[in-house]
């Protein structure tokens, strides 16, 4: 697999979403839509100390996966050094 990396924010359709789905664990809130056409979704978890961005295939492996530490969120912020997403068992 040739080294992946997140779309561009003006990449993604974000017209075309029709469903986000949120779902929270105490103080730490994920938002995940999917990007039709490519069969592929985006997760955005947010902690009170950490931002991380996950994209997966449509059925849930993940590709690419970032994190940033501190209490500021820069949601579209995809600068941050990527490293291999482990797939789900």
């Amino acid at each position: 697999m040739g080294k992946e990396k997140f779309p561009k924010p003006s990449d993604i359709p974000w017209d075309k979403i029709q469903e986000i789905r949120v779902s929270s664990d105490k103080s730490a809130y994920s938002f995940e839509f999917d990007l039709k056409g490519k069969k592929q979704k985006m997760t955005f978890a947010i902690a009170p100390d950490s931002t991380a961005v996950t994209l997966s295939t449509d059925t849930g492996n993940p590709i690419v996966y970032a994190k940033q530490k501190g209490r500021e969120i820069r949601i579209l912020d995809f600068s941050t050094k990527l490293r291999p997403a482990k797939k789900k068992k």
